[in-house]
Order: structure tokens, then sequence, then C-alpha cells
């Protein structure tokens, strides 16, 4: 009898970081994006078309990689509750999430404890509502000027933050943007050496995102020198926690000036050494913005099953706020 040859399963991470690079190599920075899509109920995160939960982590990024202009996503299931239909042909985009395998109690010294649970990385596919016929859509805003409201709503993100950093915003002879860590506060050059206001408050937050780290916050280990793996990890975390909220905000995150060969070769290389680093980063990403904005993962995260096999955003305790669709 022959033997079967079983086909090895892909590997997600790889999967989704090859998707980031192919972004990447196309001379697309997915964490950089300008706002001018419609917009609803405020923001530009792509969200679930039946539930109106955005989506999160590195799911946001992957999303924002189509070419469709609607926020609204759902699985052909969903379109057909709703229904719906998805168009004949038309192909859908996976996006991923952690599944848990469950979990058990054992008695240990007189007590019962519950084994924390395992989980599994999946995908499963989600559809544009443009990719569908027969589903009735709300009503989207027009795309904003980007310089609308800006210092009011980014002001409105510094100023709700409680337990922000020192701000060292009024300096004229400042010429480096940074977060020192020892000192815990945030260092930029005045606002008029800006090009803009929204390179101002981008940069402001990607600062702002670096002092989450801080020991009497999330507690993370900072880089000890420029070009270190820590150094690395924590410099992609910000860049895309400050595309978050700028995303919160609704102004543009388009650092021209970083869309250089060199600067996208770093982060290619980066990524072609470490198939499970976007992944991480971005699930940290979105656990530094949570805890600037004072939302919980409960909050945004989906608690139904989405095609009765994917729960929206299992994700395990060092993954938490990762992923959620």
């Amino acid at each position: 009898m022959p033997t079967q040859v079983q086909t090895p399963k892909p590997n997600l991470y790889q999967t989704v970081t090859d998707r980031i690079l192919a972004s990447l190599k196309a001379g697309i920075i997915p964490w950089e994006k300008p706002w001018n899509s419609p917009r609803w109920t405020g923001n530009a995160f792509p969200r679930n078309f039946l539930t109106g939960k955005p989506y999160r982590g590195i799911n946001v990024f992957l999303l924002w990689a189509s070419p469709y202009s609607s926020p609204f996503w759902l699985t052909f299931k969903q379109a057909q509750a709703l229904k719906g239909t998805v168009r004949k042909g038309e192909k859908g985009t996976p996006i991923v999430f952690y599944k848990p395998l469950g979990s058990h109690t054992r008695e240990e010294s007189g007590k019962e404890e519950q084994d924390r649970a395992a989980f599994v990385f999946c995908s499963y596919t989600v559809f544009n509502v443009e990719q569908c016929n027969g589903l009735t859509l709300p009503v989207t805003e027009p795309s904003l000027p980007v310089n609308s409201h800006l210092s009011e709503t980014c002001e409105a993100i510094v100023d709700g933050w409680g337990n922000r950093p020192a701000l060292h915003l009024q300096n004229e002879s400042e010429c480096r943007a940074y977060y020192h860590p020892a000192t815990d506060s945030v260092h930029l050059p005045a606002r008029f050496r800006f090009v803009d206001g929204a390179h101002y408050y981008s940069t402001l937050f990607h600062e702002l995102i670096h002092s989450t780290g801080h020991e009497s916050r999330l507690n993370r280990t900072f880089g000890a020198r420029f070009g270190d793996d820590l150094y690395t990890k924590e410099e992609l975390l910000a860049e895309m926690g400050a595309a978050f909220l700028c995303a919160h905000a609704g102004i543009a995150n388009d650092h021209t000036d970083r869309n250089t060969i060199a600067y996208l070769q770093s982060w290619i290389s980066r990524l072609e050494e470490d198939h499970r680093l976007i992944i991480h980063a971005a699930g940290n990403a979105q656990k530094a913005v949570d805890f600037i904005l004072g939302t919980t993962f409960e909050d945004t995260a989906e608690t139904k099953e989405e095609e009765g096999e994917a729960a929206a955003c299992g994700t395990p305790p060092n993954f938490a706020h990762a992923l959620a669709a």
C-alpha cells in the first residue's frame, strides 16, 4: 500500500509576514496610510459589517492593504445571514486569530487550579461589502480634510491620558524627537519646526507609544542601542501604534521623508529574519494604544464566533490585544 505523503500546513506567521513584505517590496508601508477613504463612526478602522466591531492588531494592516474603500468586512456565512451574497469569483482576504484549545482543572495542595488554556494560531476569510450583492450599506461620511479639527481631536487623545509622561514640546532649540525612560519624559522640537500638524502629531504619538513601555505602565524592555533586536521591535511597535492613534484622530500618518529605499529595506530585512516580528509588534502596539485611550480588550473585541469555528479574538495572555475580528 503506497504511503500517503501529507502536505505540511502553511506557517501562518510566515504567510502574514509575506503579505506585509509584499507591500514593502512594492514601496508601500502598511503602517503609514493617509486617511482619505470614506469614514464611519469617526475613524478609518476596518470593522465587521454584521457586528460593527473594529478589527484589531495585525488584522488592521492586512485589511488596510486591500484595494477597497469601504471599511466593512464580513464572512461568507455572515453575508448569507444578512440575505446577501458574495459575488461569484470574488477572492476573500484571510485574517488571523488565536483559538483557545480549552483548559482543564487539576487538584493541587487541596486546591483546584485551572491550567492556562493553550492557543493555536488560525485564519479565516472575510470579504469586503464591495464584493457582495444584496446588502444594505450604511451611509459613510465623506473623507475629511487632513487638518480638519486636527488639534482638537489630537489634543483630546493626549489630554485624555491621565498617566502620560512629562511633555517637553516647546523648546525651540530642540532638534530631536525622543522618549527618555529615565525621566519618563517625551521631547519634541517646537511645533513650528514640523512640515504640518499631521507630522507633528504623528511624531508625538510615536513617542507616546514608546512611553507606554515604562516600568510604571506596560513594562517593556527597551533596546540598549540603535539597531539591536529589542530596539528594532520597539521601533516597529511605535510606528504601528502611532498609525492606530492617527486613525483614531483621523489624520494622515504619511511620512513621505521615510519612504526611501534604505528605510523600506531595513524593515524588509528584519521581517525576513523573523517571521513572528510583525504579529508580535502589532499586538503590543494595540495593547499600547488601548492603554493610552483607556479602552479594554472587552470593550472592542468580538465575543461571538464568526464562522462557528473562529472566535473573534481568543488571544493567549502574552498576545492579549493582538488580534480581533
